[in-house]
């Protein structure tokens, strides 16, 4: 038998117990928000940078030397590796030189002949002058004897003449180097015919060490430079010591040896507006060929507080460049920079960012603006020496 008041009791409860369960599972079916994505961020700090000028130089040999045939005949040989570095003296070329031999044997003997006419003639003028003071002989004849003399005399001089240009067209023959430098390719093969009307271009030769690196700044680089030198002044006697060259290679490797200033044109150019100067650096391993294009990177001060950030910690978007700060909230937001020249793994920030920012340095793919991320700060920090890329 059911007692009416249990069954009022009980229903309610039942549908508590039923209405808890639901909850309940309502409560463990709900997604959970994610975190926020820890990502590595870097706060600004002012660094010392290097201030100093870029320009495109190109390298030249100087001197650089054509070897050139200085006489006709038949090339005999060539004594060199092509594409190598070739000493100051070496032997280089020979053209045949019978016909120069012949020549010189030729003139030595017209050289003894004429010379013994002029003794004859130096005896004659030495016999007849004891009878001119006693007018044995006239001195028409005395005069006559003098004359010859003097032609036997000239003639000797032409010979002796004629015998030096012959030893001279003999040493044209052989041809060395005279500086120690690279030596390009033979433009001429042995057994053609060199020199016949033309002084015929064999090969050329270019000094390498130092080599020299021609290169022009603007009059805005220039002005800079002379107030370095007002600033200076007082530490260099000459304006060319005061500027330290470094040289970055095509691969963007720093060259390891500076180099100094060497020329100074007088006048800037009124077309190009351009100032042309050179400089000297050492080459003793020859990496530096004549005709490379390098990097030329005039080392002027440092500048402090200045801001580096690596080249990674920005991206492009349409042409513009843009970095990620992490506010005070830790919001992430997109912002444009300005950015200057790039010191080995960095870049310099000529605007958009100042110091004590903090910026992103990885998770760009997965930005939105205004996301909320638990920032991972690096202790990595950036020092920079004086020396460009290092």
């Amino acid at each position: 038998m059911n007692h009416p008041v249990s069954k009022r009791i009980l229903q309610p409860l039942a549908v508590l117990i039923i209405c808890s369960f639901i909850i309940h599972g309502c409560k463990t079916n709900e997604k959970q928000a994610p975190p926020p994505p820890a990502l590595k961020v870097m706060e600004i700090k002012g660094t010392r940078v290097p201030a100093y000028l870029e320009m495109v130089g190109q390298a030249a040999g100087i001197p650089t030397v054509e070897i050139r045939a200085r006489v006709s005949g038949y090339l005999q040989a060539w004594s060199f590796t092509e594409g190598s570095i070739i000493q100051k003296g070496q032997s280089l070329f020979s053209i045949e030189t019978d016909s120069y031999t012949n020549t010189l044997k030729f003139n030595e003997a017209d050289v003894e002949n004429k010379t013994a006419s002029w003794e004859k003639a130096k005896l004659d003028v030495a016999r007849l002058k004891p009878l001119l003071a006693t007018n044995a002989i006239s001195q028409n004849d005395y005069d006559k004897a003098v004359t010859t003399e003097l032609q036997c005399r000239a003639a000797v001089a032409s010979s002796k003449a004629n015998l030096d240009q012959a030893k001279l067209n003999l040493s044209y023959c052989s041809m060395s180097s005279p500086i120690t430098g690279y030596i390009g390719a033979c433009n001429v093969r042995p057994g053609n015919l060199v020199g016949q009307g033309e002084s015929t271009l064999l090969a050329t030769v270019s000094a390498i060490d130092p080599i020299y690196v021609n290169f022009q700044i603007n009059e805005n680089d220039y002005l800079r430079i002379m107030q370095f030198f007002d600033l200076h002044k007082a530490e260099f006697r000459d304006r060319k010591d005061a500027l330290k060259i470094l040289l970055t290679l095509s691969d963007k490797s720093q060259y390891k040896y500076p180099g100094k200033i060497d020329f100074i044109d007088r006048e800037i150019n009124s077309q190009t507006g351009t100032l042309a100067m050179r400089a000297e650096v050492p080459n003793p391993d020859g990496l530096i060929k004549p005709g490379t294009f390098t990097k030329v990177v005039m080392v002027l001060n440092e500048q402090d507080n200045g801001i580096l950030i690596p080249q990674g910690a920005t991206t492009m978007v349409q042409g513009k460049n843009f970095a990620f700060v992490v506010n005070t909230d830790n919001k992430v937001n997109r912002v444009p920079v300005i950015l200057g020249r790039n010191i080995g793994p960095n870049v310099v920030v000529n605007g958009g960012l100042k110091i004590s920012d903090r910026i992103l340095l990885e998770g760009f793919q997965k930005f939105q603006e205004g996301m909320i991320v638990k920032p991972v700060i690096s202790t990595d920090s950036i020092v920079v020496g004086q020396t460009p890329g290092r």
